[in-house]
């Protein structure tokens, strides 16, 4: 963006400070964040003085020259001049003898070359300088006469000294957060801040003399997502002409064309405040109503680059009673354009939604200045009071002969309820500041520097505006109101950023952060997760990583019931296909489309886990604060395939065999009671996607939960008691086809809320004994349907020296009444301290058979 420094004077005076310099204005600006990527000097030329035409008289040998005397005040100088206007008094430029003229354009590559001034004689008549015209000191592209300066024009300064006569635009970089710097006042508020200046506020005061701008037109507002705020003013009786010089001056330094007075004076508050606005020819505009609605399929509209446009219904457009005249906030239509004829006109200032004007301004292919604008989001709680001021500079200067301009008594204003009407508030604790830039600052310092860039102190947090400072999370908080113009001042963070900036970044020292050494837990939750995953990649498992979605069909395939949990989910609002349209409340189909795809791919030994979080919707328990989305990690797991002999003298491959339900128990139990996990595995598994025989559950006596932990698969967990917590098993066959899978697979899922509540101690060293152990084998018939687990809860809790009650093998077949099986068991006994006797052995195990014995399911054989 260009940017004038004679317009930014007009808002802050830099005089006595090194901002008389545009070097050091054009450091600053890009100290603070607004990157300056070029520098243009106008009108000035070495060489070239403000003189005095002292004598001016005809050339006695040529009719359309000048013989001249030309003062700088020191000197005087014969001049020979063809310019008409030259007359006797004026105030002129004057290029000296070796002053370098760049020529018409600049210089510029196509245009006239410049060239160098010498001592000439023409006619006859000595010629010692060259009286300008502005095009050849590249002030404009006049060449009609020379350019006269005002009388008052101290003679012998230099051109770029000369009052309102030199510029330097500047060419910024303006990022897309910072649409506040796109105006000639954001700007000037930026080096005002950075050199310690006040900025001075245009000023023009609107009267209102005319009738009722109800009674002339009307507005209705009906796309209020689209259009939060439109504003409407009615300037009758204005006269449409050239603009007055200064207007079209301010315009051609930015590289703007002059266009007529109503126009460019929209241009020009537009590159003043940086809030677009259009005029509309009040009387073309049909049926006296301005409709801000979405387009109809079919409508044309043809804009002010003469192009017809298609417009559909997803443009927004401004429309009159009959049809579109505007497409919203990109550009105006020719139907309704200001011309020379125009005497009343309506004008527009509003704020349009950034989205809105980006879709439609790529949809189009347009970009204008306003759209650009838009797009970034201009100050939402300025727009009346702009549309006030505006209509004043046309009430001003949009007159002439026999034309009064009058500005319509009120204004049109409509605005949506989720527009903003007041600012919003940031709350800045100093300490948080100086911890995060490393330097030190007082809240004096910060509250100055933000109050430069116009954020007000406000009641602090948690208090009054008279109130002492509040504390937040234990330390002094300021709060600040944010202006409508810095919609990128969010949060906290966002306030320390504009301390550092406006303090300027190289002056942050240069601190070694302090980082004191010391052991400090994890949290439960993650030493939990990180034990699993070391445990069960120990054991030869692969981690996955899912991508967070999943489906409803996906669930459907586990055959979960209507009223789990798992099938309250979380739709996206936006899914990339159906595939992906929830948040996963599982992650089994995940890991079962991954062990199919494995499948499909030759790859036959499958061992995946995987820790992820699931997420469960509870719209009942939606509020203000919370979601009412509940979430739990939970530990999924899934084999397939062969299952290695990891003993070390299993050197055959061929002695790996099929993976099956006690390869899948045997890992968790251990799992499990390497991290020293309470937990009981029993029957039956209480999943539809596991088989009914050959799958298991795990239960848990809970109660040691920590905060977080309070949900199980979907539902709250208990505080206390026996609850299952995960379930394991052969995948059943149905569930298996579901997802293309081939062969055996087994799967488990764990809750770790529920892990965390039944955590025991954690697993202690205990030393090798250094005497012998004894054994006593034990063959029972039992049950077909009594389990080990109950067969081991027989046990008497305390049995002296019992070390180890195994489970050696499971027999059914010749010799084993149907309804039965046989059981052979090993209790092993030892000592810590010395070596035990047979006799206190046997003690030990007639106890524990006599427990046994009590059971009518259990015999011994």
């Amino acid at each position: 963006m260009q940017v004038s420094l004679n317009w930014i004077r007009k808002y802050v005076d830099l005089s006595g400070t090194s901002g008389e310099d545009p070097v050091e204005v054009s450091k600053a600006l890009t100290s603070l964040g607004l990157e300056v990527e070029g520098m243009t000097r106008l009108g000035s030329v070495a060489g070239v003085v403000s003189a005095e035409v002292i004598e001016c008289a005809r050339h006695p040998e040529a009719d359309k020259l000048s013989v001249c005397k030309v003062s700088d005040g020191s000197e005087t100088y014969p001049v020979v001049c063809g310019a008409p206007n030259v007359a006797k008094g004026q105030k002129v430029l004057f290029a000296k003898v070796g002053a370098e003229i760049p020529g018409k354009g600049g210089g510029a590559p196509g245009n006239e070359p410049g060239f160098k001034i010498k001592k000439a004689k023409l006619r006859g008549q000595d010629s010692h300088g060259m009286i300008c015209a502005e095009d050849e000191v590249g002030l404009g592209e006049s060449h009609d006469g020379i350019l006269v300066l005002p009388a008052e024009t101290p003679l012998g300064l230099p051109m770029d000294k000369i009052p309102g006569l030199s510029d330097v635009i500047l060419e910024l970089n303006v990022t897309p957060n910072r649409p506040d710097a796109l105006c000639h006042l954001g700007v000037a508020r930026e080096i005002a801040a950075k050199f310690g200046k006040p900025l001075r506020y245009p000023l023009e005061a609107v009267h209102e003399r005319g009738a009722p701008v109800e009674s002339l037109v009307d507005i209705e507002l009906r796309d209020l997502a689209g259009c939060t705020k439109y504003v409407g003013r009615v300037i009758q009786g204005i006269k449409v002409g050239p603009s007055p010089e200064w207007l079209s001056k301010a315009l051609k330094s930015i590289g703007k064309r002059s266009i007529n007075n109503v126009v460019d004076l929209t241009n020009y508050v537009l590159f003043e405040t940086g809030q677009p606005s259009h005029a509309f020819d009040l009387n073309r505009i049909r049926g006296k109503k301005v409709i801000i609605r979405k387009g109809k399929a079919g409508e044309k509209l043809t804009t002010l680059d003469g192009a017809e446009r298609n417009i559909s219904e997803a443009d927004m457009v401004i429309a009159d009673a009959e049809g579109p005249m505007v497409l919203a906030g990109v550009m105006g239509g020719k139907d309704s354009e200001v011309s020379d004829t125009t005497t009343d006109i309506f004008l527009e200032t509003a704020y349009f939604a950034p989205a809105v004007v980006r879709r439609q301004a790529r949809r189009h292919g347009l970009s204008s200045d306003s759209s650009y604008r838009f797009e970034r989001g201009i100050d939402p709680l300025r727009t009346a009071e702009i549309a006030d001021y505006l209509a004043a500079l046309i009430a001003r200067w949009c007159g002439g002969a026999g034309a009064t301009p009058v500005v319509a008594k009120g204004r049109l204003d409509k605005a949506s309820p989720e527009h903003p009407s007041s600012p919003r508030r940031v709350y800045l604790r100093p300490a948080r500041a100086e911890l995060l830039l490393g330097a030190s600052l007082s809240a004096e310092e910060c509250m100055r520097r933000l109050q430069s860039i116009e954020l007000k102190p406000g009641a602090p947090a948690g208090g009054t505006a008279e109130a002492e400072p509040a504390l937040v999370h234990g330390q002094v908080a300021l709060s600040f109101s944010i202006p409508g113009f810095r919609g990128d001042l969010e949060r906290e963070v966002d306030l320390i950023e504009e301390i550092a900036r406006l303090g300027d970044y190289n002056a942050i020292p240069v601190t070694l952060p302090s980082l004191p050494l010391g052991f400090k837990a994890l949290p439960p939750a993650e030493s939990l997760a990180r034990g699993l995953r070391h445990h069960l990649r120990d054991a030869g498992l692969n981690e996955t990583l899912s991508l967070r979605f999943s489906s409803r069909k996906a669930l459907a395939k586990l055959g979960f019931p209507a009223d789990d949990a798992r099938m309250a989910c979380v739709p996206l609002r936006n899914p990339l296909s159906e595939e992906w349209e929830i948040l996963p409340t599982s992650t089994l189909p995940s890991l079962l489309s991954a062990a199919a795809y494995n499948q499909n791919n030759q790859e036959r030994n499958i061992r995946f886990f995987e820790i992820a979080r699931c997420f469960y919707h509870h719209p009942e328990e939606r509020t203000a604060r919370t979601p009412g989305i509940w979430e739990e990690e939970t530990l999924t797991l899934v084999l397939a395939g062969d299952w290695p002999d990891r003993r070390p003298w299993s050197l055959d491959a061929a002695a790996a065999a099929p993976v099956e339900f006690f390869h899948l128990k045997g890992l968790l139990e251990n799992a499990l009671a390497a991290l020293g996990l309470s937990a009981r595995f029993g029957n039956p598994s209480g999943e539809a996607w596991l088989h009914p025989v050959e799958s298991g559950a795990i239960y848990a006596q809970l109660g040691n939960a920590p905060s977080g932990a309070d949900v199980l698969f979907g539902r709250k967990l208990p505080s206390a008691g026996e609850a299952r917590i995960g379930a394991f098993g052969v995948l059943h066959p149905r569930v298996a086809s579901q997802f293309d899978l081939k062969g055996a697979v087994l799967a488990a899922e764990i809750s770790l809320s529920g892990l965390l509540a039944a955590a025991g101690q954690p697993p202690k060293f205990k030393p090798f004994g250094n005497f012998s152990s004894m054994s006593r084998d034990v063959n029972l018939l039992v049950d077909e349907g009594k389990a080990h687990g109950e067969i081991l809860a027989r046990i008497p809790a305390r049995v002296p020296n019992l070390i180890e009650a195994r489970l050696n093998s499971v027999y059914r077949g010749t010799g084993v009444p149907d309804g039965k099986k046989a059981l052979h068991y090993t209790f092993t006994y030892r000592n810590a301290e010395r070596t035990l006797t047979d006799e206190e052995v046997n003690k030990a195990q007639e106890k524990i058979n006599r427990e046994l014995a009590l059971d009518a399911g259990i015999a011994f054989k």
